[in-house]
């Protein structure tokens, strides 16, 4: 086994190992600005998760897959994984080979911009999110019904934010949306989708997570298990949105036209089905601000792109029709 790569962040370390067998094994640890382990889902939402991690072979472009992780010695390990890097990784290498396209039929029509397989990944996510969304509940509230890690850290930020960096960006990025916005977002974090059923949700899909299979023909995986909790399930889709359009709104910094990032978003959504587009609009703007707090807290200190997100959340938030 020899180890191919090794990145992280102060949440989150990941080291990346090739097995002997062509398969990847991803070791997952604590960062050092995390407050505890990782922790894998809990017994009962394991159990309803493990149908996932086989595709639904029905024909309609389930070509993703859940990867559950074990614990060992301390650290999350996610065995036979099909790549070496996430499709996050590789948008973000310019020139790092694109995710292989699958020799299934195609449920998604190509395109120019479609070519390297990539919209196909995506709308593959988008089946896959639903069918964990369908997933029936564990009976008897066996694991405390709990939201999403990552729901909770941002909540509690937006509640009460810590010394040091928090709190500079808590009132930076109050006064940059203004009281409306702001009463929003808090109103968004207790209450995203009034009088929608919980579900078992992923808790951050993020493309960071999603990993393109390096053999033709391969099932992709999504990494599964660390952010597992219950909300409405836009909340995971919002997460996805978000992070393309993110992309879309920075489209310079990875040489791709706006229309492409649109594409890919479209493409998720025709995978995952209908949805309501207003609560996924809610969940995105929440997942960015969560991205913005992460980057500033965990990163580095940027006036400038503090403003620049910001400006996204503005949009995002107004496009809600919840401040004028």
């Amino acid at each position: 086994m020899t180890v191919v790569a090794a990145y992280g962040s102060g949440l989150v370390r990941t080291e990346v190992v090739a097995d002997e067998d062509g398969w990847f094994t991803w070791v997952r640890t604590a960062g050092p600005d995390r407050a505890g382990p990782l922790e894998g889902p809990p017994p009962a939402a394991r159990d309803a998760l493990g149908p996932l991690q086989t595709p639904a072979e029905d024909g309609h472009g389930d070509t993703v897959r859940c990867v559950l992780p074990r614990l060992q010695d301390g650290a999350l390990h996610y065995r036979r994984l099909p790549g070496r890097s996430s499709l996050a990784r590789r948008i973000a290498a310019l020139n790092a080979p694109a995710p292989t396209a699958a020799p299934h039929p195609s449920a998604v029509p190509d395109t120019d911009d479609a070519a390297d397989g990539t919209r196909e990944l995506l709308y593959g996510l988008g089946r896959l999110l639903r069918r964990l969304h369908a997933t029936p509940l564990p009976a008897g509230h066996a694991d405390g019904r709990t939201p999403p890690p990552m729901w909770g850290r941002l909540r509690a930020w937006v509640a009460s934010p810590a010394d040091g960096p928090a709190e500079r960006l808590h009132h930076r990025v109050r006064g940059l949306l203004g009281t409306p916005r702001w009463r929003a977002v808090e109103a968004w974090l207790d209450d995203l989708a009034p009088g929608e059923p919980l579900a078992l949700v992923h808790g951050a899909p993020s493309l960071g997570r999603l990993v393109p299979a390096e053999r033709p023909g391969g099932t992709h995986a999504l990494v599964t298990g660390e952010d597992v909790g219950y909300a409405p399930a836009q909340w995971d889709v919002g997460w996805v949105v978000a992070e393309l359009r993110e992309m879309r709104f920075f489209s310079a910094r990875f040489d791709r036209p706006g229309a492409y990032w649109d594409e890919l978003a479209g493409s998720f959504l025709r995978g995952y089905g209908p949805v309501s587009r207003a609560l996924v609009g809610r969940a995105a703007a929440l997942r960015v601000l969560l991205h913005l707090l992460d980057f500033s807290v965990l990163v580095t200190w940027d006036e400038a792109e503090v403003r620049r997100v910001a400006a996204l959340i503005v949009q995002l938030v107004d496009e809600q029709g919840s401040a004028q």
